[in-house]
């Protein structure tokens, strides 16, 4: 069995005025999912060159890394390493869904990349590594590892909400609940999953999947469970992949996840990670955590009640260059 396993980042410099003058021309004019698509979502922090120092540092096991841009480069990547491709969109997407400044469609074509893994970890370039991470982290043997928690969604007012119940849908109709429980008790009523048990339990007496659990933090996918929802749901994930921006009528990767769960194609994960949305009232805390390392992987999401930008950022840059103070091979 193919022991690789690839890591996809995703990344964009929203600060580049030939990107912004290039979204700013299909900007629709009256933004109805402007909250989908705010400036939170492209802002930059300017610490991505420590997602490869991290990854050097604590995933050294890594077999290749493609970092997906939209004809962008930070100008201090090293692309000549051997175990970095970018991949630009138009490698991944067909050219009539270009440009595209919708995560879900890239995130949705990211298998597409040429002599991918069947075995990949999808971040996000605000999730770290903080401490060091084994291969049995994200899968076992060939069964990438997660939770399974039955959680109910609360749509709210410009929320991905809408999106996970599109992803949902879909998992209902190819889907019985009562047979996935049946083939996965001992993984769904575990103890090792905690406190967030109580929220499968409460869902217990639905017929149908009310909704899943989501983090923010890097995703363990195979490759073939993107072909297989492709081959099932080609129009909607082409849908997606045609919309520019978010809309609330996206799926997401996520589909591809709760695909995996549903099917009961994973292995129980341990509690490797923490989420932040970031703020002046906790990034006191977030220095901490890179300090100490508590969690092997921590995620600094950016918000749009995120209210001191520069003071936050000053303080993640500056505890971020003591706790990777060494260049990576990944920068010039």
């Amino acid at each position: 069995m193919d022991n690789n396993i690839d890591f996809i980042v995703t990344w964009v410099n929203g600060g580049d005025p030939d990107w912004l003058k290039k979204k700013n021309k299909y900007l629709p004019v009256n933004e109805s999912n402007e909250n989908m698509n705010s400036e939170s979502r492209y802002r930059d922090f300017d610490i991505f060159k420590f997602w490869f120092r991290a990854v050097e540092k604590f995933a050294p096991w890594v077999h290749k890394i493609y970092l997906i841009t939209d004809n962008q480069v930070p100008d201090w990547l090293d692309t000549r390493n051997s175990k970095l491709t970018v991949i630009d969109h138009r490698d991944i997407m067909d050219a009539d869904w270009l440009p595209t400044f919708n995560s879900n469609a890239i995130e949705l074509n990211a298998y597409k990349i040429k002599n991918l893994s069947e075995k990949f970890v999808l971040f996000n370039d605000d999730t770290i590594l903080n401490s060091y991470v084994d291969k049995v982290d994200f899968f076992d043997e060939n069964y990438p590892k997660d939770i399974y928690v039955e959680s109910p969604i609360m749509a709210t007012k410009g929320s991905v909400d809408h999106i996970m119940v599109n992803n949902v849908e879909i998992i209902n109709e190819f889907f019985e609940k009562k047979n996935f429980y049946k083939k996965n008790l001992t993984k769904v009523f575990n103890p090792k999953i905690g406190i967030k048990l109580l929220r499968t339990l409460a869902l217990l007496p639905s017929s149908k999947f009310a909704g899943f659990w989501n983090s923010h933090l890097p995703i363990s996918y195979n490759k073939t469970t993107f072909e297989t929802v492709w081959s099932n749901c080609e129009g909607k994930l082409v849908a997606t992949s045609k919309n520019k921006f978010r809309t609330a009528y996206d799926v997401s990767h996520w589909l591809m996840r709760y695909w995996q769960l549903a099917s009961g194609n994973y292995h129980l994960q341990n509690n490797i990670g923490k989420v932040y949305d970031l703020s002046s009232q906790n990034i006191d805390e977030v220095v901490t955590q890179l300090q100490r390392s508590h969690s092997k992987i921590i995620c600094l999401n950016d918000n749009d009640e995120l209210d001191d930008y520069e003071g936050v950022k000053g303080k993640l840059v500056t505890t971020l260059n003591e706790k990777f103070s060494e260049k990576s091979k990944f920068e010039l």
